[in-house]
């Protein structure tokens, strides 16, 4: 069985190349039906033959506008969709790999910490905040680099000095 982030990165670019396809397929549309209504005008001010003319053109090509238009924003749906529900999955795999429970009562996301404290993550539904909420314990948890590390300097390096003490 493939990973689901290969999977779900499949769907997603043939959901794009769909909808690059209809994209273009409904602009190369509305030009042809631009030449149509222009076409229409000079039969309608007598400027061109009515032989020269098809009303259905415009009719047509105005359907197969909305027809691409529709396919276009229903791909694009889609894939919102598809990135809400990978963010989920992502979400509730990383509060099942750190050790949270979805419990049923009391109802929502928890996790007991190696202090043995019970912590509500968030509503059972609500995946991604539970997940955040659990990411923020897990980091209040861990110890802060020291100041002078974090610096990369040493008490023995004195820091540059600024440039307004070197003009005073």
């Amino acid at each position: 069985m493939p990973p689901k982030n290969a999977t779900a990165a499949a769907v997603g670019k043939t959901l794009a190349d769909r909808r690059e396809q209809a994209r273009e397929a409904a602009l190369k549309e509305l030009r042809a039906l631009r030449g149509d209504l222009n076409t229409l005008e000079a039969v309608l001010t007598g400027k061109r033959k009515k032989s020269d003319f098809s009303p259905f053109d415009v009719v047509h090509g105005a359907f197969e506008i909305f027809r691409h238009a529709a396919s276009v924003f229903e791909a694009e749906d889609m894939l919102a969709a598809c990135a809400r529900e990978l963010e989920a999955a992502k979400a509730q795999d990383y509060l099942q790999r750190h050790g949270a429970n979805d419990l049923v009562k009391p109802a929502g996301w928890h996790w007991i910490s190696p202090r043995g404290e019970m912590h509500f993550l968030g509503k059972s539904d609500d995946a991604d905040k539970a997940a955040a909420k659990l990411a923020e314990l897990l980091q209040a948890g861990r110890r802060p680099k020291r100041k002078d590390k974090a610096d990369g300097q040493t008490e023995a390096e004195p820091a540059a000095p600024i440039p307004a003490q070197i003009e005073a």
